[in-house]
């Protein structure tokens, strides 16, 4: 391991950030990248028509190649819950059908279908991983039992909170089989691990960027497969409407909209600063390589595992959890606590439920793992 990637990021030595899935950091470059947007605005005289769309579809492009499909399959939009709620709005659910879901998922996956379950008698069924079982078998084994009531699956890969795998490659096509919608959100999984969403064909798929994306807050992505790309917007946007590169005919209303996904853009995707922010971040990810970044963080992650099972936490086995991130037990003992009193030593790790996560990333180097063993060491010796 080397520290080459630390002297990108705006990174004190006496911090040891292990906190990606909560915030990811941003490199310098796309931090100056969002100022020069922002500076645009300084002078709006200087803004023409092409400045409102031309950086966004290099942004919806950039995501597309990450992701492994075409431009036209990407919306431009805030947050994982907008894009979720335009899932919501375009999947048909009905009396007695089933929505199933990952016990404990991120909420942005889960609160759109429980309003919409709720409104129309459906039922909100969450999979919870039975003891000596994994999530696939499961799931697998709750599939089963349901059947065809099963209409909406909404899943992550990798569970926020525990960072165990769910092997969609297993999960997926027994949804397929019963005629199931699947939509996913890979917020916790995209930029860290590669991903070719054209093989898991999802009905749709959303990540919020801010994360292993290093893109700005408010960003995010949602994938829109070909059958759904004459979906309903949740927004009528003018800026989602053919010809309106055209601003001196925009009062000629136009019931076409532009082509693929980008009807589901959110209205003022043209945000300057998050646009250039979040180019120049996918384009980071881009040069640095997912691969790379994906093995990086698998042996940064071992050593981390190996640290906390010697100070008597409980891990996820390496087969059954995110190569990226991991999540630790330790009985008897607060992890809230424990984070907090991890603070005093410079080291910043998330409490999700009963666990503390740890979320390294490139800039990880072997000082902050010496800093992370002190540390603990230090703060459970504090607690007995």
């Amino acid at each position: 391991m080397t520290n080459q990637y630390r002297s990108e990021f705006d990174l004190p030595r006496e911090v040891c950030y292990l906190n990606a899935c909560y915030m990811g950091m941003q490199p310098r470059r796309v931090v100056e990248a969002a100022k020069r947007g922002a500076e645009k605005r300084a002078q709006p005289w200087s803004l023409l028509a092409p400045d409102f769309f031309d950086e966004v579809e290099r942004l919806r492009s950039a995501y597309a190649r990450l992701v492994c499909c075409k431009p036209d399959n990407i919306a431009i939009v805030p947050s994982a819950g907008y894009g979720v709620a335009c899932a919501a709005l375009n999947l048909p659910l009905g009396p007695g059908d089933i929505v199933l879901a990952m016990r404990d998922q991120f909420p942005s996956n889960y609160y759109a279908w429980n309003r919409k379950a709720t409104s129309v008698g459906a039922e909100m069924c969450a999979v919870s991983r039975k003891p000596g079982m994994s999530w696939a078998d499961s799931f697998l084994e709750e599939i089963e039992r349901l059947g065809e009531k099963i209409r909406v699956a909404t899943l992550e890969w990798h569970h926020w909170a525990t960072a165990e795998t769910i092997d969609l490659d297993r999960v997926v096509p027994a949804l397929r089989d019963l005629g199931a919608r699947i939509v996913l959100d890979l917020t916790q999984s995209v930029g860290a691990v590669p991903v070719n969403i054209t093989n898991l064909a999802p009905d749709f798929m959303v990540t919020a960027a801010y994360k292993w994306q290093f893109s700005p807050y408010g960003v995010a992505f949602l994938y829109v497969d070909e059958h759904h790309v004459d979906g309903v917007p949740i927004e009528e946007a003018w800026m989602s409407r053919e010809g309106a590169e055209d601003f001196s005919r925009l009062s000629e209303f136009n019931d076409q909209y532009q082509p693929g996904a980008r009807r589901f853009d959110v209205s003022e995707k043209s945000s300057f600063s998050n646009i250039a922010g979040a180019l120049e971040a996918l384009n980071t990810v881009s040069e640095w390589g997912v691969d790379t970044i994906c093995e990086t963080l698998a042996e940064t992650n071992e050593q981390l595992g190996r640290i906390l099972r010697r100070h008597g936490f409980e891990t996820v086995a390496t087969s059954d959890r995110a190569p990226h991130f991991q999540a630790a037990l330790l009985p008897d003992a607060d992890p809230r606590k424990l984070a907090s009193e991890l603070l005093e030593y410079g080291v910043y790790a998330s409490v999700r439920g009963n666990h503390l996560r740890v979320a390294p990333h490139l800039y990880t180097d072997e000082a902050d793992i010496a800093r992370f063993d002190h540390a603990i060491d230090a703060a459970l010796r504090h607690s007995v």
